[in-house]
């Protein structure tokens, strides 16, 4: 009986060890650890997938806003250069000592820069679809940003009424003004939204991933731990056939 339980116990080092052993192997050849099998681990690592994944989405919304807001922005700062050009323009028109044909050369310039600048409105777009003239709201995974880009329209705009262009002037600092806030807006989201994301993934890894180094050294020790219970079983069968030997002699 003692041999048997001796057999037995060694049996059931090896298989432990061998189990150990493979359990550690399979974790560094795949990188994965074994507790996932559980099915609460498994829920919250998806819902976190999930959560990284609506808030990528977000990022990528939030990028794209970005450059919907500074195609606006480098529209807006172009008619300001022109609207600068037209104000030039007015109070070099309202001179007496221009002739008629002077005047005339002035606003035939002044209508061509007019004509630029709506062209240069009309094909503002993202995406093909147009810019100005348009509200806008963004989703970026757990907020919004909304902002409203209104239309520009510069057929008011005339060399014999300054006012008309000091006024759009205003209106182009103010617009220019709106967009800047909204930039902001979307680079402290975009900034919190890596934040989050870098978190979420670290805390998947945490669970996903296993410990490379750590497996290595539990699946050498667990080999050794084999080889040393194989030997000693070996060991034990020469023993006991030592003794049956004994035993039939």
């Amino acid at each position: 009986m003692q041999v048997n339980s001796s057999t037995n116990n060694s049996l059931l080092y090896i298989n432990e060890h061998k189990k150990s052993a493979e359990g550690s192997l399979n974790k560094i050849s795949t990188a994965k650890n074994e507790q996932l099998d559980d099915a609460s681990l498994a829920l919250i690592a998806s819902s976190i997938g999930n959560d990284i994944g609506t808030l990528s989405q977000g990022l990528q919304n939030a990028t794209d806003a970005t450059s919907i807001m500074q195609i606006a922005d480098g529209v807006l700062q172009g008619l300001s250069k022109n609207a600068e050009e037209l104000s030039v323009l007015a109070v070099k028109s309202n001179s007496a000592a221009l002739s008629s044909d002077e005047k005339a050369a002035l606003n035939t310039r002044a209508d061509a820069i007019k004509a630029s600048m709506q062209d240069s409105v009309n094909s503002a777009s993202f995406n093909g679809q147009a810019i100005f003239g348009r509200s806008m709201e963004f989703s970026l995974g757990n907020s919004t940003i909304a902002t409203n880009v209104s239309d520009i329209n510069v057929d008011n705009l005339n060399l014999n009424a300054p006012d008309s262009i000091s006024n759009f002037m205003k209106i182009l600092n103010s617009m220019r003004s709106d967009v800047g806030s909204t930039v902001n807006a979307l680079k402290s989201s975009t900034d919190s939204i890596l934040t989050q994301i870098g978190s979420l993934s670290s805390a998947k890894s945490q669970m996903n991933d296993a410990d490379i180094a750590k497996e290595s050294a539990n699946f050498a020790q667990q080999n050794m731990m084999l080889n040393a219970s194989l030997m000693a079983q070996a060991h034990a069968k020469s023993v006991n056939a030592a003794r049956v030997s004994q035993l039939l002699g």
